[in-house]
């Protein structure tokens, strides 16, 4: 069952003629929210897409502008990404559906709407960094972790001195 918010990313091709259209789509908080094992906590933006439809082909062209919140892979401190991405994505009419290959995918003939929700999800999860780093972090070289623990610890010296008792009985071993 989808979501409200994806219906709106639905584009019925039988009211369409054989010709080049042009949509707009918000991309709210609740459209990543949508989507399992999300990379994006939340994220806002707009998708335009220029779709020129044929007899036999679907050729679609976004241009995506999207804010997102990610964590930083050093600090684990939240930030903000803006992203722009371009891509273009063919959709063949065929006998069945299936992806030929990440840009180009086959649909049944007779498929009455076609939904690019996916296909947006997909283009904006592609853009996020491997390494995701905080602005303020990105022109220091580091090899370690920012990260800190900074839970108040009163027994640490105590634990440092004390040996488990398992580990005595083990020395007492003479092979």
């Amino acid at each position: 069952m989808k979501t409200s918010v994806l219906k709106s990313f639905e584009i019925n091709l039988t009211r369409l003629e054989n010709s080049i259209h042009h949509f707009q789509f918000e991309l709210v908080p609740e459209f990543f929210k949508t989507f399992e094992n999300n990379l994006v906590k939340e994220g806002s933006g707009s998708a335009s897409l220029v779709m020129d439809k044929s007899e036999a082909m679907i050729t679609l062209n976004f241009m995506i502008k999207v804010n997102i919140l990610l964590t930083c892979d050093i600090s684990l401190e939240s930030y903000r990404e803006f992203l722009t991405c371009e891509k273009k994505h063919i959709v063949k009419f065929g006998l069945t559906n299936k992806e030929l290959s990440d840009e180009i995918s086959v649909i049944d003939m007779g498929t009455q709407a076609l939904d690019i929700s996916s296909y947006i999800y997909e283009f904006v999860s592609l853009e996020i960094p491997m390494k995701k780093i905080h602005p303020r972090l990105r022109d220091q070289e580091r090899a370690e972790l920012a990260y800190e623990d900074k839970t108040p610890s009163s027994n640490e010296e105590e634990q440092d001195d004390t040996v488990d008792p398992r580990w005595e009985v083990l020395k007492k071993i003479k092979f």
